[in-house]
C-alpha cells in the first residue's frame, strides 16, 4: 500500500539571510504538530543559517529555491520540484544538479552527543564553552530559543531553562565569534542527552593543532564527537549551490563505548582521556583510504553501541 504524500505548510522567506526566527520555529513546530512538512520558500541568492538548516533536518522538513523564472528546486541537492496543489513535490524524471567543485573547503562543523548520567549535577553548556573557546579562541556570546541569540551567555542559565521545562525537551540556538550551532537535550532513561552541532570558523583557519586539543580536552566528557569540513558553507550560511558532502576529520569514540573493544583492525588511533575513561580519537588523512570508508569502519566496528 503507498502512503498518501503528506501536505506542507509553506513559509516564504525572500530575504538575503534566512535565519530559525521565532516565526519560523513557530511554524516548524506547527508542521510537526499537524503532521506536516514545513517547506521554507527563499530567493535563488539567498543564504539559510545553519541553525536553520539544523532544525529543518532534525524535524524532516525541506528548502525550496524559487528562481528569477518562478522555477522551483531543492535548496540542497538542486532537484527540480512541482507544486502538486499541497506541497512541493520532485519532478518527475528529475535528477539532482551536478555539484559545485570549484569551492573550498569551506567550514568546520563539530557534531557531538554527550550523556549526562541521572542523579549527577547537571551541568549543560560546558561542552559548547570548550568547543567555541577551542575553536574560536574566545568563549560563547550568546544563547536562545531562536535566532537572534537574545540572552547573554551563561551555561548555568541555559542549565536552569531546561530544567525548568523537564521532561520536555530544549531546542537551542548557540552563537560565538564567528561560529552558530543548535543544541538539543532531552531526557533518556540513563539521564540527560545533550546534541551539540556548531559549524565555523572557516577550515583553513584551524590549526590541525586545535582540532587535537578538542578532542583531549573532551575525551572523558563525550559519547562521540565527529569532525567534519563541509564547503556548502561560508560565513555561517549555505548557498542553495549544490556542492560535494562534508568531509569527514576525525572521529571521536566515547570511553563507555570503547570499553575493552579493540579499534578495529587497520586503522590509526589515538587514546585520549584520564586512565579508566580512555576515549579514541581516529583521524582520517591516511592515504590508504578515503575519509569516507574510514569513517564507515569504525561506526560500523563501534556502531551499535553507538547507537545504544
Amino acid at each position: 500500500m503507498v502512503e498518501p504524500v503528506k501536505e506542507a505548510l509553506v513559509f516564504e522567506q525572500f530575504r538575503t539571510v534566512v535565519p530559525a526566527s521565532p516565526r519560523l520555529i513557530d511554524a516548524a513546530w506547527t508542521a510537526v504538530e499537524s503532521g506536516r512538512t514545513l517547506q521554507v520558500v527563499t530567493a535563488e541568492d539567498s543564504g539559510i543559517t545553519y541553525p536553520l538548516e539544523k532544525l529543518l533536518a532534525e524535524i524532516g522538513g525541506e528548502w525550496v529555491v524559487r528562481d528569477s523564472r518562478g522555477r522551483h528546486r531543492e535548496g540542497t541537492s538542486g532537484i527540480p520540484l512541482i507544486w502538486n496543489g499541497g506541497r512541493f513535490v520532485r519532478e518527475p524524471g528529475a535528477s539532482p544538479s551536478p555539484p559545485d567543485t570549484t569551492v573550498g573547503s569551506g567550514e568546520v562543523e563539530v557534531q557531538i552527543t554527550a550523556l549526562h548520567p541521572a542523579g549527577q549535577p547537571l551541568r549543560l553548556g560546558e561542552i559548547v564553552q570548550v568547543v567555541v573557546s577551542v575553536l574560536t579562541g574566545a568563549e560563547p556570546t550568546g544563547w536562545g530559543v531562536a535566532e537572534p541569540a537574545t540572552e547573554p551567555w551563561s551555561a548555568a542559565d541555559l542549565t536552569a531553562f531546561h530544567l525548568e521545562r523537564t521532561p520536555e525537551s530544549s531546542g537551542l540556538v548557540v552563537v560565538g565569534n564567528g561560529v552558530a550551532g543548535r543544541l538539543r537535550v532531552s531526557t533518556v532513561d540513563d539521564g540527560v542527552l545533550e546534541e551539540i552541532e556548531i559549524a565555523g570558523p572557516a577550515a583553513g583557519t584551524v590549526r590541525q593543532e586545535a582540532i587535537e586539543t578538542l578532542a583531549a580536552a573532551l575525551a572523558p566528557l563525550v559519547r562521540q564527537m565527529l569532525v567534519v569540513a563541509h564547503p556548502g558553507r561560508r560565513d555561517g550560511l549555505r548557498s542553495s549551490t549544490p556542492t560535494l558532502p562534508a568531509v569527514p576529520y576525525g572521529i571521536l569514540i566515547g570511553h563507555e563505548i570503547v570499553g575493552a573493544t579493540k579499534p578495529p583492525p587497520g586503522t590509526e588511533v589515538k587514546m585520549l582521556g584520564p586512565e579508566g575513561r580512555e576515549a579514541a580519537w581516529f583521524r582520517f588523512d591516511s592515504s590508504r583510504r578515503s575519509p569516507f570508508e574510514e569513517l564507515d569502519i569504525v561506526l560500523g566496528h563501534f556502531g551499535s553501541s553507538i547507537k545504544g
